[in-house]
């Protein structure tokens, strides 16, 4: 699948880069095809690119010290990963894995700094990426030191439905997402996770099936995570 040049204004890495910007990123990427399981990266593997996700869903994880695994995000068509390696030289910290048949496109260092000497916007939109990695990732410490499993269950659905992940419905927006899958981006057990989605069913703050999950309510939710 060709990169697609619309696809590109609509992410924030190429905000404020004028039209014919897109047609020279278009030749700058690499279009990958992975199928269900295959890892994009594994963590401790050198970093040497981005990558923008067209089609599919991708997971990033780690393995703590007793080989649990700790889902930190699921990605969507138009995110971005892997762009800590275009600022720094260090090994990748987590691993990059597709859940499903997925479309990626990588944006590599050598073809990463061309475009940033004729486009200085792209470098400074990676930077407010990053940025917004942080206060995202500092939030998520606080969520699971200090909140009880409603928090964090809470938080977990309210990070994917500000990401926009899965499809805008009349009602809210629709997710394709297990039990597990949730458990494991909010931290707690595959058991735990089902019983608090039935209270918040209950609420009318979400309706559930085995592996979709509907938001119906996000106030409603931010309330439930900060206590209102």
């Amino acid at each position: 699948m060709k990169l697609d040049v619309s696809h590109l204004s609509r992410t924030l890495l190429f905000e404020g880069v004028p039209p014919e910007g897109y047609e020279i990123a278009e030749q700058a990427f690499r279009t990958l095809s992975l199928k269900p399981g295959q890892t994009v990266f594994e963590a401790g593997d050198a970093g040497h690119a981005l990558y923008l996700i067209r089609a599919g869903k991708v997971k990033i994880s780690h393995r703590n010290l007793d080989g649990r695994e700790k889902v930190l995000a699921y990605l969507n068509p138009g995110e971005i990963f892997g762009e800590m390696s275009l600022v720094d030289d260090e090994p990748r910290s987590a691993t990059a894995t597709a859940v499903e048949h997925t479309i990626i496109h990588a944006l590599y260092l050598e073809e990463y700094w061309g475009l940033v000497r004729r486009f200085p916007q792209v470098a400074h939109n990676l930077a407010r990426i990053i940025a917004r990695r942080l206060r995202e990732m500092n939030h998520e410490v606080e969520v699971l030191t200090f909140e009880e499993a409603r928090g964090k269950v809470a938080y977990a659905l309210l990070k994917l439905y500000r990401h926009k992940y899965g499809e805008a419905t009349p009602r809210g927006r629709r997710m394709s997402l297990t039990h597990r899958e949730l458990a494991d981006l909010a931290g707690t057990s595959r058991e735990t996770a089902t019983r608090v989605l039935g209270q918040f069913q209950e609420l009318g703050l979400i309706v559930s099936g085995s592996r979709v999950i509907e938001v119906l309510d996000p106030t409603g939710l931010e309330n439930v995570l900060y206590d209102l």
